[in-house]
């Protein structure tokens, strides 16, 4: 698969609250939601959204005795109800790719906390076609690490697993580099072991939480892993963890990475005019 454009002019940009500093110092953030077109996509889907470090929580909860919903349990009606009509796509031909890190505390007292976001999966699997996608280091599945055999058949976790969605071949590799005693975390050799070991064979997609970096100041990322993509066959990285202000990038071997970090990007089959569809 491969984009072949991307609009860096958001669509719409999704107000919500990041957390701050102690009680009360949260803030208002917004995220942006861009279009583009994607070549590779089989004939069962007409687009593919992928997004990742959405750590927020809604701005205005339709019950203030609760705490406010985690934004990715509210971004998947959203696209249903106001951006997907206006591109002329049912979202049951929609699939959404995931890159991890969809937890913020309740209190938006602090950051970097870890939590719960099985809510975000299955809000994403109630709208579309089918999710595939990973972990970042702040997820959790309820007390665990990882879900185990608790998501519908929708829902594919891909955590060091390559899978064949609707003729699409997608691997994923969840958490970051770093202190193997904590969840999430590996080890560097480890890492790439486990990379190479996706990789044995071509896949048209993977989806990393953090990953290697790009070629551009602040494309922030791994450069060990870049040098193993040098050696591989050109493919589409979906990522996030670290927010690039240019967010796709071509490694000299042809390889995109599409940095999703705080985005949603909204990909249609090439051929499909996105601005003729936002006018009509």
């Amino acid at each position: 698969m491969r984009i072949t454009t991307f609009d860096e002019n958001p669509i719409a940009e999704l107000p919500f609250l990041n957390a701050g500093k102690g009680a009360g110092g949260y803030y208002v953030e917004r995220c942006p939601v861009h279009t583009g077109t994607i070549a590779g996509l089989p004939d069962s889907l007409d687009a593919i959204i992928a997004t990742a470090d959405l750590q927020g929580r809604e701005r205005m909860p339709p019950n203030p005795a609760r705490p406010p919903r985690l934004l990715g349990e509210v971004l998947p009606n959203l696209l249903r109800d106001e951006y997907l009509p206006n591109l002329h796509l049912d979202p049951q031909r929609v699939g959404v790719l995931l890159g991890g890190d969809f937890y913020t505390v309740p209190a938006l007292d602090k950051r970097g906390g870890n939590g719960d976001i099985s809510n975000v999966w299955r809000a994403f699997g109630d709208v579309f076609r089918w999710i595939a996608g990973i972990a970042g280091n702040h997820d959790r599945f309820g007390d665990r690490a990882h879900p185990g055999d608790r998501l519908a058949a929708n829902l594919h976790y891909l955590e060091g697993k390559v899978a064949t969605i609707d003729g699409l071949t997608i691997a994923g590799l969840g958490g970051m580099v770093g202190n193997p005693g904590k969840t999430h975390r590996r080890t560097t050799l480890e890492y790439v072991d486990v990379l190479g070991d996706l990789l044995d064979s071509p896949v048209d997609l993977l989806v990393m939480h953090d990953g290697p970096a790009g070629n551009l100041p602040g494309q922030l990322g791994y450069s060990d892993l870049n040098d193993a993509f040098d050696l591989l066959p050109p493919t589409l990285i979906v990522r996030g963890h670290a927010h690039w202000d240019q967010p796709l990038p071509e490694l000299p071997n042809g390889t995109q990475i599409l940095n999703v970090d705080c985005r949603v990007a909204i990909f249609r089959r090439e051929g499909g005019n996105l601005r003729e569809s936002l006018s009509s």
